[in-house]
């Protein structure tokens, strides 16, 4: 079955989350920031009445952001039943990836800070990495979404 995906840049390279789990991609608001949060979540923000935490992805893996910060937008996904914001450097296109380009993640890049990926889709001279958003936040870390939200 094809992936459809949202693709967005962090540090110039490309990844994609499944487009049924993207609920809108928001420009970049004021982030409210929540002390005693771990390092991952910069804030939270009021989306239509809600709190809903903000995670900057560049900050979370570890990433240099892109140095034209007009482009970053905030993707509101369901993660664990909560509604979060992700920081991006710039969504690129919504697209839709055939199986057969998709490969499981390579064994050379497996360890613990690569769990939360899917898999790789190869497309032309494209590489895009495919994030699972269920194991990006390990329990802890959800449970800490939880309590900002």
């Amino acid at each position: 079955m094809d992936a459809h995906l949202v693709v967005f840049k962090l540090s110039n390279e490309l990844y994609g989350v499944d487009i049924y789990r993207v609920q809108s991609i928001i420009p970049m608001p004021q982030i409210t920031v929540v002390p005693g949060t771990p390092r991952f979540i910069e804030g939270i923000i009021n989306l239509r009445g809600t709190l809903v935490p903000v995670i900057d992805f560049c900050t979370r893996f570890d990433l240099q952001p892109a140095a034209n910060e007009q482009k970053r937008v905030v993707v509101i996904v369901e993660i664990a039943g909560l509604q979060v914001g992700i920081i991006v450097d710039q969504v690129t296109e919504v697209r839709k990836v055939p199986e057969a380009a998709i490969e499981p993640p390579s064994p050379f890049l497996a360890s613990v800070d690569t769990a939360y990926l899917q898999g790789i889709a190869k497309l032309d001279a494209q590489i895009i990495i495919l994030l699972d958003l269920d194991r990006v936040f390990v329990p802890h870390e959800q449970q800490a979404l939880k309590q900002v939200a």
